[in-house]
């Protein structure tokens, strides 16, 4: 059965590090006039945001490249590495909401770098909600690395299995373009597997992770 969980936006911490590395401030700190901005929109985006998201827990059933979901078999060398040895998983959607979505267009048309500045809030609040709802799964500190279509060899197609089993458009207000992507903008959807064994990766998900020699990639 789909589970929804909501969150307030008062229980949302984005960290202020990862906006600016979304921005490109991987080495050099930002100005005082791009950090007030960067308050100012993280803010307007906050109360604009409805977190809400779905999941399922489901089994999984992995031969050679090939992983069973149950509701669908994937077809990934990357994804059976991630979730080799789990008999379980986690299958996930989340969205910061419609009117986050309106308030990045809307920015985007008024003020270019306020745009800008307001996506990438976005790309750390939706990261944020994601790292919260690990946290209310069971046994969080044995779940793998978030795990989405797109990373890897794992197709963008099997995006829209994803949003069929969880029906998102009647859950979560979630649906696809033709082109694959999700509106709302600022959304997930993920993959997660639940191991025997404490998870050595100690960042976000696989999507967002730097490391070149994790033992789930």
């Amino acid at each position: 059965m789909v589970e929804i969980i909501k969150a307030d936006s008062s229980q949302i911490i984005i960290d202020k590090k990862e906006i600016a590395v979304y921005m490109g401030y991987y080495s050099v700190p930002c100005d005082c006039s791009t950090e007030g901005m960067i308050f100012c929109c993280e803010s307007e985006f906050l109360k604009a945001a409805n977190f809400v998201a779905c999941c399922e827990k489901v089994p999984v059933k992995i031969i050679g490249d090939t992983v069973d979901l149950g509701f669908k078999a994937f077809s990934s060398k990357s994804l059976a590495k991630n979730l080799s040895g789990c008999d379980y998983a986690y299958v996930m959607a989340a969205t910061t909401g419609i009117e986050a979505h309106r308030l990045i267009e809307r920015n985007g048309v008024t003020s270019p770098l306020k745009g800008v500045i307001t996506d990438c809030v976005g790309s750390a609040a939706i990261e944020a909600f994601c790292d919260k709802i690990n946290l209310s799964f069971e046994c969080p500190d044995f779940l793998r690395p978030r795990f989405s279509p797109g990373y890897g060899d794992l197709s963008l197609e099997y995006q829209r299995d994803i949003v069929e089993f969880l029906q998102t458009k009647k859950n979560i207000g979630m649906v696809l373009t033709e082109g694959l992507m999700m509106v709302p903008v600022k959304s997930v959807t993920a993959i997660i597997g639940i191991g025997k064994e404490k998870n050595k990766c100690t960042g976000h998900g696989c999507m967002t992770c730097k490391s070149d020699n994790c033992p789930y990639r």
